[in-house]
């Protein structure tokens, strides 16, 4: 997004394989600001540069410009099943120039260790659509996957302990009763007493389902008549339950029935234990690993978009590292405000403040950020963080901020919900003082970030405004994006 383009001096050009070579070798580690490991290579398969977290994971590091296929020829890698990889996936995405998605392996070093990755080939091509290099993007996950394989194996050893505890009685220390086929308890255990918290009277005087969590009955009721009928001998059902002191409590159920000599249903017995603490740490188990998976992919995703984008239509390799680079410092960035607050927000504020930093000195009074403390949810954060990123280098380029004179202005401000429209969070950026602007002749990337990416990750809309007097930008988004505000906004 370039507000001073509107004469139409500058020529489109294309990046080639020396200009990228020349912007990666001439690179200060700025490969080291991402939070997994990364390679750039060559159309020739030579590793122009890598990042500290690709040198922790090879073992090793390789010699600048070492042909790749060269360096990892003492590894081996192999499928997930064992199976050797039958060719390279780098040297084929430089022949097909098709992308590796998600691909899980496993790559045996050179002294012998193994582990597990999860990796991304992204083709670099020039502006003809030729392909001048990848780039290869790679985590080492083989810490999640054993937690997963703990996870199956403490699965499996829950369903061996189950089978075991249908085979005990009274003196068991799992929860045992016996149930007609009315539904009524005539034999308990204390075990089971202490799980339900009822007494063993109030148990034997009432029937089954009365205490069980309103949304689970029906699967429970409906295979207990089948039980009853004769239809079925067994079955299983995790449920929830209510106990005496208003608690809800998750517990596995097994009903075996018990038959007379001609095969008449006599009664059940039903083993029950509280899997409630199960099934709170396999619930924070699955969004921890959620969660990392849609982090490391959001944060490749927009790292290579930004790549891509960067090297479109640049007029030199400097070009292409400035770009490049100031937009993963302020991704980077973002990520530091989050990690403060452990993911869960970050404030407007604080995203505003650390893009201006490195353009307007403290206590100029050449930006005035104005608006109540509001703090956003981590995709809101993050799309702001771009947004307001190119909003600002465009201001140091070619805006206020590329005079001593200019200033701007950035303000936000809450809206209520009113008849059709609802409740939303308005901000204006207004630069003031700078040289005079116009409409720009072509459509930048940055133009497209900032509208594209409100759009489409924050469900809000941006304009921009190329008056003469300044830039103006204005962006609305739903309050939804604010932390703590789901709620609120829909009980207004």
């Amino acid at each position: 997004m370039q507000a001073g383009d509107g004469s139409g001096r500058r020529s489109s050009s294309f990046v080639t394989e020396a200009c990228v070579a020349a912007a990666l070798q001439a690179s200060d580690g700025f490969l080291d600001l991402l939070p997994i490991a990364a390679v750039i290579c060559d159309a020739g398969g030579h590793i122009l540069q890598y990042n500290r977290h690709a040198v922790a994971i090879w073992g090793r590091a390789p010699r600048r410009g070492e042909q790749h296929n060269a360096f990892v020829a003492g590894c081996r890698f192999l499928e997930l099943d064992g199976e050797p990889l039958p060719y390279s996936m780098l040297q084929q995405v430089l022949v097909t120039g098709a992308p590796v998605r998600d691909k899980e392996l496993i790559v045996e070093r050179w002294d012998g260790s193994r582990a597990t990755l999860w990796l991304n080939i992204d083709p670099l091509k020039n502006d003809s659509g030729g392909v001048i290099g990848v780039v290869n993007c790679f985590l080492d996950i083989t810490g999640r996957k054993a937690v997963e394989e703990s996870l199956r194996a403490s699965r499996r050893a829950l369903r061996e302990e189950q089978q075991r505890i249908a085979a005990t009685y009274e003196h068991a220390a799992i929860g045992i009763s016996e149930v007609d086929a009315d539904g009524c308890f005539i034999r308990v255990n204390e075990a089971i007493c202490d799980i339900t918290g009822y007494k063993r009277d109030d148990l034997l005087n009432n029937r089954l389902f009365r205490h069980t969590f309103k949304d689970d009955i029906d699967p429970d009721r409906d295979a207990w008549t089948r039980q009853a009928a004769g239809e079925i001998d067994f079955y299983s059902v995790e449920k929830r339950f209510t106990r005496r002191d208003g608690r809800i409590i998750w517990m596995s159920v097994r009903s075996q029935s018990v038959r007379d000599p001609d095969g008449r249903f006599l009664y059940a017995v039903r083993v029950v234990q509280d899997i409630t603490a199960r099934k709170v740490a396999e619930q924070r188990q699955k969004l921890l690993v959620d969660e990392l998976n849609h982090r490391v992919k959001n944060t490749l995703a927009t790292v290579q978009s930004l790549a891509s984008q960067s090297a479109r239509g640049v007029q030199s390799p400097t070009v292409f590292r400035e770009r490049f680079e100031g937009r993963l410092i302020a991704l980077s960035k973002a990520h530091d405000q989050l990690t403060l607050q452990h993911w869960s927000h970050a404030g407007l504020r604080d995203i505003a403040a650390g893009a201006l930093a490195p353009y307007v000195p403290a206590g100029s009074g050449r930006a005035v950020l104005r608006g109540e403390d509001l703090t956003l949810r981590p995709r809101a954060a993050l799309t702001l963080a771009m947004a307001f990123h190119e909003l600002t280098t465009n201001a140091a380029k070619y805006g206020a901020l590329s005079t001593s004179s200019g200033r701007l202005e950035l303000t936000w401000e809450e809206h209520k919900a009113r008849a059709a429209r609802p409740a939303h969070v308005r901000i204006e950026w207004v630069e003031q003082g700078g040289p005079p602007v116009a409409v720009p002749s072509r459509r930048g990337f940055g133009s497209t970030l900032i509208e594209g990416g409100i759009a489409s990750e924050l469900g809000g809309n941006a304009t921009l405004d190329y008056t003469p007097d300044g830039l103006r930008c204005t962006i609305e988004i739903p309050v939804t994006v604010l932390s703590g505000r789901e709620g609120r906004a829909a009980r207004r």
